[in-house]
């Protein structure tokens, strides 16, 4: 966005150059003003002296020329060149050759970053909405050909709640037909069942649940492999 605005703002510079909105008119000055005039300070109270000026056939006389291509007046005017001015603005009148070269070059840039920028703008916002629709999935590593129901030591996640009164965690969810090699610890005196709190929650909550299952849980479901590896 810094960018876009640095271009937009730095082309508008250039085409108005040099910002003093006169320009010299064409001829001979006019011959109201030959002459030499004395200038009075209006301030009564002002004890300068009266300057004088004189004017010759050839000085220049300058005319006002709006230089703001920015103006309301007439419509704004974008890009900043000199070929899509405005019949306010009249760029040959104050612009150099040299000017209008590097105007037209700055003014174009700048349609081309805005446009650049619209683009990835709208490529990102797309992006963004298709992701609320659709996932992906990169993999990490290669395959390794090993199943993972062949290693020896796995373990999946299981949802446990320590406490300083058991030696083991407590279960947080239901343990029936779940593979007891998915745990990550073994207890050599008591079944698995012993430290499922839903177990408990079941028979406090007996006169309310009645035949349900407790809420509250992690629901936890294995689906081990039909053919098992040879």
């Amino acid at each position: 966005m810094a960018i876009v605005a640095q271009a937009v703002l730095s082309s508008f510079y250039w085409s108005g150059f040099p910002y003093d909105d006169i320009c010299p008119n064409d001829g001979d000055i006019n011959n109201a003003y030959v002459n030499t005039f004395n200038l009075v300070p209006i301030d009564k109270g002002n004890s300068e002296a009266p300057t004088s000026v004189t004017f010759t056939n050839d000085d220049v006389d300058y005319r006002f020329c709006n230089m703001n291509m920015m103006t309301l007046v007439g419509g704004i005017t974008f890009p900043f060149v000199p070929t899509a001015s405005s019949e306010e603005t009249q760029p040959t009148e104050w612009m150099t050759s040299e000017q209008m070269i590097s105007t037209t070059y700055f003014g174009w840039s700048a349609v081309a970053i805005i446009c650049l920028f619209g683009v990835v703008f709208l490529k990102r916002t797309w992006y963004k909405i298709m992701d609320r629709f659709h996932s992906t999935y990169k993999a990490v590593g290669s395959d390794q050909g090993i199943p993972f129901s062949s290693v020896a030591s796995r373990s999946a996640y299981i949802p446990q709640v320590t406490s300083t009164l058991f030696a083991y965690p407590l279960i947080a969810c239901n343990t029936d037909n779940l593979d007891e090699e998915l745990y990550d610890f073994t207890d050599p005196e008591r079944e698995y069942r012993f430290y499922d709190l839903t177990k408990d929650a079941k028979k406090l909550l007996a006169p309310v649940l009645k035949e349900q299952e407790p809420p509250g849980f992690s629901r936890v479901k294995h689906y081990p492999p039909d053919v098992k590896e040879k």
